[in-house]
């Protein structure tokens, strides 16, 4: 299979065999993780990349305002590991992330970063600190299977590469966060948000939506900070645990399915990973996988504790879920005045909502908020309807995420 996990595969794969790179590292003392990440984006076959490429994006997971000891954020050690890789070679680099309600204020962001230990990186490195929310773009996503467009921060389409620099956790919807779930931060703010309310009570779904978004971003390389994962009730109530690597690949994909191999997870249990494979984003398959340098039963983590996958959405009761997600989402209408009975909308419907008629009946309980009937009618006859609390909180002006 010909792998499309994006335009820097063939500067650095061009055999197509993906590559994912383990050093070891049990400690966060600067000079161990230098050494490690250089190691690994060298074994990786990353370090011309920034010799090639002007402008680098620093992505980190920056989920909360936490301290770097609790395991909930990458370590600013590892970013500053990367960064310094990255400004020997690259003119401008840059740091940030979206994380949520955060993002969104830029004093509650600049605290999270000083809390985070990004802001003293930043400023060490010399970096330009930017904020998502700042400038968004609309991305058209052809291929997508189920998203064909997505709003994404500017400074992740204007850098040359994003590094992709994800934390191992687990991860209550999609089991493990790694590298394929780590660029959803690269949706702004509130956006994040509603992809939640809309495909939570569906975990394919989410974990389809987060592929297809990696899809869209193709100028990212990939390093995941496994020094310390974290077990249990990730990807912010759970326990730290000693991991002990760092880990370097152009390929999202095959970069989880080894993490999670190091962890005791089957890689193709975790839906990002399983869904990746099929659709040619990367390689998900350990026995396609080179891995060079440490191999994954040198590093092979026993009795590591997996998230009971109850995430605080599935707390609400269903009836009030059913409620908020008509009230925040659009909901499909369709104008009978307009519609012709053609059945396109049935056709593409890739949820099975629609039943057909003239107009066609609509199954909220199984609608999954794609908009594709909203796509595909060429008689104008499906409109996107929000409810009372969606225009009071202003996300009617927001574009629905769909396929265009």
């Amino acid at each position: 299979m010909k792998y499309t996990a994006g335009m820097l595969y063939s500067f650095v794969m061009p055999n197509d065999r993906p590559v994912v790179a383990i050093t070891q590292c049990s400690s966060y003392e600067q000079d161990a993780v230098l050494a490690a990440v250089q190691t690994a984006l060298e074994l990786a076959g990353l370090l011309d990349i920034f010799k090639s490429y002007r402008k680098v994006l620093l992505k980190p997971n920056l989920l909360s305002s936490r301290s770097p000891e609790d395991a909930v954020t990458t370590h600013p050690s590892v970013v500053e590991a990367v960064g310094t890789v990255a400004s020997q070679f690259s003119s401008e680099v840059l740091v940030g992330d979206s994380p949520p309600f955060a993002g969104e204020n830029p004093v509650k962001y600049a605290a999270l970063l000083q809390n985070t230990g990004t802001l003293d990186v930043a400023s060490r490195l010399g970096a330009k600190v930017v904020r998502f929310e700042e400038q968004v773009l609309q991305v058209a996503n052809p291929s997508g299977r189920l998203y064909r467009s997505f709003e994404i921060a500017a400074a992740v389409r204007e850098a040359d590469v994003v590094v992709n620099i994800a934390k191992l956790k687990n991860h209550a919807l999609t089991k493990v966060t790694g590298a394929v779930k780590n660029l959803f931060g690269c949706v702004p703010g509130i956006r994040k948000g509603l992809f939640h309310v809309r495909a939570a009570d569906d975990r394919q779904v989410f974990a389809q939506m987060l592929v297809d978004l990696a899809s869209s971003i193709p100028n990212a390389i990939h390093v995941m900070d496994a020094v310390i994962g974290m077990e249990g009730e990730g990807p912010s109530a759970g326990k730290p645990r000693q991991v002990g690597v760092i880990l370097a690949s152009a390929d999202p994909v095959a970069l989880d399915a080894v993490a999670s191999a190091i962890v005791g997870y089957e890689p193709m249990s975790v839906d990002t990973t399983r869904l990746g494979d099929e659709q040619g984003l990367g390689c998900g398959r350990l026995d396609s996988i080179e891995i060079r340098g440490t191999q994954i039963n040198e590093v092979v983590v026993d009795g590591w504790l997996p998230s009971s996958g109850t995430n605080d959405w599935k707390r609400i009761p269903s009836p009030l879920r059913r409620l908020l997600k008509r009230q925040l989402l659009a909901v499909p209408a369709f104008r009978k005045d307009r519609c012709t009975g053609c059945g396109d909308c049935v056709r593409i419907c890739a949820a099975n909502a629609l039943t057909a008629g003239k107009p066609p009946k609509l199954d909220l309980a199984k609608c999954i908020r794609c908009y594709c009937c909203h796509e595909v009618c060429s008689s104008f006859a499906v409109e996107l309807r929000y409810g009372t609390l969606a225009h009071i909180l202003g996300l009617h002006r927001l574009r629905p995420s769909c396929r265009r």
